[in-house]
């Protein structure tokens, strides 16, 4: 069996094991932020390998208002959380999904292609090319899941992490993908959305990026990273 298999057999043994919060739909905040508060977030790649520590702010503002992503962006680096009445298994697809992400226009993504490794594979390369109010940038990222942090936390932590491929394609794009050659690579980014089943139909979905697009870009224009985290998430859980 491979690695993702033994992945998947165990996701179904666990989460019929894990000691979540009972029922359907998502429980009150307070319910929410303390089942949170008994696992280690730290332990988490935001934490271990980009040195940024758990939103505590962000968790209680979404636990709040269900179905509502909150963001918050200090200089590169954005996050975003949002508790949605979705099961983890089906969130986790559809981000592991990349060979769709850019159709029915419900992320801001114009191009994604997995050009390395299988298909929602435990470990992938990625290009995707964003473009959004006049700024466009594409990127190679590696895509790893986390299958032991998995295991580790007996499925209370699902996680996807991204670190860019770009010095291996020496800025220039794959010679498989045609993209306008005025379209500019980003310069560095890096990181990972994990979930956190809170019940059978309920999910806290945090995601953390850092991102260096390069280039000379306005004010609106570095405003703009919130908006994208916000679209990223809502559009996930649509």
């Amino acid at each position: 069996m491979t690695q993702i298999g033994k992945l998947s057999a165990l996701t179904v043994l666990l989460i019929l094991l894990a000691p979540g919060i009972c029922g359907a739909g998502c429980p009150p905040a307070e319910k929410i932020l303390e089942y949170l508060a008994g696992i280690d977030l730290r332990l988490a790649s935001r934490t271990t390998r980009f040195s940024l520590e758990p939103p505590e702010q962000l968790y209680a503002k979404a636990a709040a208002d269900p179905g509502k992503a909150v963001t918050e962006r200090r200089g590169l680096q954005a996050a975003g959380v949002m508790v949605a009445e979705v099961p983890v298994e089906t969130l986790w697809m559809a981000i592991n999904d990349e060979d769709h992400h850019a159709e029915g226009d419900y992320l801001p993504i114009r191009y994604s292609q997995v050009i390395g490794g299988a298909n929602r594979g435990q470990s992938r390369l990625l290009f995707q090319y964003f473009r959004k109010l006049g700024v466009g940038r594409w990127w190679v990222d590696r895509m790893d899941m986390d299958g032991e942090l998995f295991r580790r936390t007996e499925a209370k932590l699902w996680e996807l992490r991204w670190q860019d491929e770009m010095d291996s394609y020496d800025r220039s794009p794959p010679p498989e993908i045609s993209i306008d050659p005025k379209v500019p690579p980003i310069r560095e980014t890096r990181g990972a959305w994990l979930l956190v089943p809170i019940g059978a139909g309920c999910t806290l979905i945090e995601y953390s990026i850092w991102s260096d697009p390069g280039g000379l870009l306005s004010k609106a224009q570095l405003l703009m990273a919130r908006s994208v985290v916000r679209d990223t998430l809502e559009g996930m859980t649509r």
